[in-house]
């Protein structure tokens, strides 16, 4: 709320604002209207009281990209399916988004976390214990360029439940407890079924 100002200050400019809470991004078709648009910021927000994080403000072009809320936003190569698997038009601008490595690296640090060898689960109290942090950290990016990221994951996810389960990676895992009975049975959330725009078969991905 205390930034409201700026946001109405910024838009009266002919700026291009996103805000959530104190991050904020602003487009701009060429460098001199980026250069405007920060000494404009600057000193609307010097008017309040406040003043620009000097290592985290930055002039940059979407080919080299940037992060912004957990996303690093860039241009290059589209998402390349066949047309019966995905549902939407393609992306013409070239312009993609991804996790962060640093979000990708907290979501498996916690995964790893929940699914230590040591925590006396059985399988459907740990799965229940991974599926909320699964499911809020995949609803959050499915819509970014994430496909062969979320299959690398829960492939991921699955070996970390097989190891819990039975003590070490290469195990009897996958013949007691195969992929699809972890994802019909036990109900453990698929990543990739949350993406809106890709047509799966089945919710077993295996």
């Amino acid at each position: 709320m205390y930034l409201n100002p700026f946001d109405h200050a910024m838009e009266r400019k002919g700026y291009r604002l996103t805000r959530f809470a104190d991050d904020w991004i602003v487009l701009c078709k060429t460098r001199v209207e980026a250069e405007r648009a920060l000494r404009d910021a600057k000193m609307i927000l010097e008017s309040l009281g406040l003043i620009l994080h000097p290592e985290k403000t930055q002039i940059t072009k979407i080919d080299w990209g940037f992060e912004f809320l957990g996303y690093k936003v860039k241009r290059g190569k589209g998402l390349k399916l066949p047309e019966n698997k995905v549902k939407k038009g393609p992306n013409k601008r070239n312009i993609y988004a991804i996790p962060t490595e640093k979000s990708v690296k907290r979501f498996m640090d916690t995964i790893r976390e929940r699914t230590k060898r040591r925590i006396p689960l059985n399988l459907r109290d740990l799965i229940d214990r991974l599926n909320p942090v699964i499911r809020g950290w995949g609803n959050y990016y499915r819509k970014a360029h994430v496909r062969k990221l979320f299959n690398r994951l829960q492939r991921w996810i699955v070996r970390r439940i097989w190891s819990h389960r039975y003590k070490r990676w290469r195990n009897i895992g996958w013949k007691n407890h195969p992929e699809s009975m972890l994802y019909e049975t036990f109900k453990l959330v698929n990543l990739l079924s949350l993406i809106p725009d890709l047509k799966l078969k089945t919710a077993s991905t295996r």
